[in-house]
């Protein structure tokens, strides 16, 4: 799919734009962690003198695994980010960053794929579990078998912290090096 936004040319004011992300976008760039995705991203180009400043604004699913039963787990996402455009200076390297991209004053488009992708990611939630009673009832199951043989059976799985065993190591109380 083409992620490009038209920037030569383009007169002050306002330029609108929708992408449709799919899982496609995600294995091109190697990632295996999404598995699929359906998200409408809207854009807006905006162009004063010598600026031009992008907001997307983007919504949908992403399909990933579920951390705790390894189901396919559909999450929503949503989410807003800029960034800004500018013509190199004479001389100035083209450049990319998070929050700019410095583009060739010839350059008559910008493509926003790694834009893109690079928003969703950071916006994909750090855990990944099903609502509780929603995962798959065999692997919870196996989980609660595995938990007691640890003799864990007693903490939460949604509570449980692999940091807890570090209270042990300070005694159990506050330590702080000065």
């Amino acid at each position: 799919m083409d992620y490009a936004i038209h920037i030569g040319g383009v007169a002050a004011g306002k330029s609108e734009y929708e992408f449709e992300v799919k899982g496609e976008l995600f294995r091109e760039f190697g990632n295996t962690q999404v598995l699929d995705a359906d998200i409408v991203v809207k854009a807006v180009l905006e162009k004063g003198s010598g600026w031009m400043n992008l907001v997307c604004a983007g919504s949908g699913t992403v399909v990933v695994e579920c951390d705790r039963c390894l189901e396919e787990l559909e999450l929503p996402i949503a989410f807003e980010s800029n960034l800004a455009i500018r013509p190199a200076k004479l001389g100035e390297e083209p450049e990319v960053s998070d929050e700019f991209i410095v583009v060739d004053p010839s350059e008559a488009e910008v493509d926003i794929k790694q834009f893109i992708y690079d928003t969703i990611c950071v916006n994909i939630p750090l855990k990944r579990v099903h609502r509780q009673g929603d995962c798959n009832p065999q692997m919870e199951e196996r989980l609660k078998k595995l938990r007691a043989e640890d003799g864990k059976g007693q903490e939460d799985s949604d509570t449980y912290s692999p940091f807890s065993a570090l209270k042990d190591l300070l005694g159990g109380e506050n330590h702080r090096d000065n």
